[in-house]
């Protein structure tokens, strides 16, 4: 519940204000049958004008109208406020998600997530507003009811409420499976969602590799997964309203068949049978709402627990409690006997020592499932680091580590002398640039996609779309920068998403900036202007690329090769053609590959 409580608070007045207008809705509905009882009873005796039975009508006829305005008066309040709740928890869920750390959110699936948003939050909008609605029918209008009840007849109410005892115990056992079978359902939901996000996020894959047969089946099988477990809660809530039925009207027939003797032998008058009568069928709607209570709060308070998992999780990310006051970063990044496992997370070691040449041994692995072990390096202010190396030698994970994405298993990384991990991490977000492998464009213009909101000078866009030689690829394009470029720029050639991508990382200026494999989908001669460009270009910052192409990183000042988590060797370009073996064998490859 203390998730909800702040908004609840929030919406204070507004949820007051309603429930008033319940009360007096409540009241005035038990106050009718009081009027129609003296009616009926006049009658019966015969001593009732014309004048006053009209009089009688347009009184009841007052408080009807009455009561359907202050009927929409509680709904628009209290339903009101329960979207009201149902935003703001969306708007948090979504920033916490934000702020989630990669570890995290490498364990979680996307349509988890996407049901906690949607389902999730809608279960608990319903439980907080259409629930709070019935429990204050059942306490109030239920109470009062039962009272006026016992008033007029204890004898005929305890009879009448014969078959309650065993509908409060059919209520709360089928709430108890209810609940069950709701976590359940949510679950296969989860599954279900993501799976077909899955689905349309590869559907090129799918139509290439002739896969949608097999595509078609696990998504059938997952659908009809959630259709039995849902089929299971509906079979509950199905089963439920017709059994409070049963018992409403087992009372109904109690009632007029002991009343109807009662009547006979004058213990009762015909007016207070029929508000009996009538107070058993406005009992009937928070007897039944019992029921419905039930299932609201189930399912509101499962959907509650699965989102709490998500808000209380602890993360291994997390911003400093007192971050040191930095007012601007150079650029000078070293990385402290830097080790990194995924998924793993170890209490911080005695850091490696900086060395400036290479070790003659690297220590002996002492865990194989080492992505990182043991990386120190130092980068100066405007360095600019070349990275390379065999596949899976963890240098995209080297990288992720400078900006916080993950937090290394052992050592630490400092910037211009400070642990990044007591610097703000906003701030230190804010000055790294970083290009990630993935060239992911959101859906808009391409404009959208390099600007982000930000508002550079024109002589800036213009510099940086030379750099990423895309004013070529613009003139063609019919709208240039304002062309649309799909979902996850359908639209578009690998290459061209990738000089946007690029080109989005390099229009603000930034002290530090990391490309991880800029060019790896561009052809050759556009991969050579761009890298040209690119060190011909003033950056004012301290410069990392990571490719497999030797010629984005032969004007590195510093270019390190990894190898199963080490550093392997480092030097400068002429120095590793001569040293390295895969650095020259690498380099001769792509030279030949070039001639052809």
């Amino acid at each position: 519940m203390k998730l909800i409580y702040p908004y609840i608070k929030a919406n204070l007045n507004k949820i007051l204000l309603g429930i008033l207008c319940m009360v007096v809705v409540d009241m005035v509905q038990i106050i009718i049958p009081q009027i129609i009882k003296n009616i009926i009873d006049k009658l019966a005796l015969a001593s009732f004008d014309s004048k006053t039975l009209l009089f009688q009508c347009i009184f009841i006829l007052s408080l009807g109208f009455a009561m359907a305005v202050l009927r929409y008066g509680w709904r628009n309040l209290l339903m009101g406020s329960a979207r009201n709740v149902e935003k703001r928890i969306r708007d948090d869920l979504f920033k916490r998600v934000l702020s989630l750390d990669m570890a995290y959110l490498d364990k979680v699936k996307t349509g988890d997530i996407m049901t906690h948003a949607v389902s999730d939050i809608n279960h608990i909008r319903m439980a907080f507003g259409f629930g709070l609605i019935v429990l204050v029918d059942i306490i109030l209008l239920g109470g009062a009811t039962l009272s006026i009840m016992i008033v007029t007849h204890p004898k005929l109410t305890v009879f009448a409420m014969i078959p309650m005892p065993l509908l409060i115990i059919v209520t709360k056992n089928l709430g108890n499976k209810m609940h069950t079978f709701h976590t359940s359902a949510q679950k296969s939901f989860s599954m279900l969602t993501e799976l077909v996000r899955e689905s349309f996020a590869g559907i090129r894959i799918i139509k290439v590799f002739n896969f949608e047969d097999l595509t078609g089946q696990k998504v059938k099988h997952a659908s009809h997964d959630y259709f039995k477990k849902n089929l299971k809660r509906a079979f509950i809530t199905a089963l439920l309203r017709p059994m409070l039925i049963l018992f409403f009207n087992t009372s109904t027939l109690i009632i007029i068949f002991y009343g109807g003797f009662l009547v006979m032998q004058d213990n009762l008058t015909p007016g207070e049978l029929a508000a009996f009568l009538q107070y058993l069928g406005i009992l009937a709607w928070p007897i039944i709402a019992i029921g419905w209570l039930t299932n609201l709060f189930q399912r509101g308070m499962a959907s509650l627990n699965r989102i709490n998992l998500l808000i209380d999780s602890k993360l291994d990310v997390r911003p400093p409690e007192n971050p040191v006051a930095i007012s601007k970063i150079r650029g000078e990044i070293i990385f402290h006997g830097i080790s990194f496992v995924y998924g793993k997370t170890r209490p911080d070691q005695q850091p490696g020592t900086i060395s400036d040449k290479r070790p003659d041994k690297r220590p002996d692995k002492q865990d194989d499932n080492l992505t990182l072990e043991d990386i120190s390096l130092k980068i100066h202010k405007g360095d600019r680091i070349g990275i390379t190396g065999h596949p899976g030698s963890g240098k995209t994970t080297l990288i992720q580590l400078i900006p916080r994405l993950y937090n290394p298993t052992k050592g630490k990384i400092s910037i211009d002398g400070h642990d990044i991990k007591t610097i703000d991490l906003d701030f230190l977000r804010q000055n790294i640039a970083l290009m990630p492998q993935e060239a992911f464009l959101f859906s808009g213009t391409i404009k959208e996609n390099i600007l982000m909101g930000r508002q550079p000078e024109k002589k800036r866009l213009d510099q940086i779309i030379h750099v990423c030689s895309l004013k070529t690829t613009l003139e063609k394009m019919p709208k240039g920068l304002d062309t649309l470029v799909g979902e996850r720029g359908i639209t578009l050639s690998g290459g061209q998403k990738q000089r946007i991508a690029l080109a989005r990382t390099l229009i603000t200026q930034k002290p530090i900036i990391i490309l991880d494999d800029p060019i790896s989908q561009m052809d050759t001669d556009t991969a050579s202007k761009v890298i040209l460009r690119l060190n011909q270009i003033n950056l004012d910052a301290s410069l990392i690329i990571i490719s497999h192409r030797i010629s984005a990183l032969a004007l590195c000042d510093t270019i390190y090769i990894l190898n199963k988590g080490q550093i392997e060797a480092y030097g400068s370009h002429k120095e590793l053609i001569k040293s390295n073996a895969f650095y020259k064998t690498s380099y001769k490859v792509q030279q030949s590959e070039k001639g052809i």
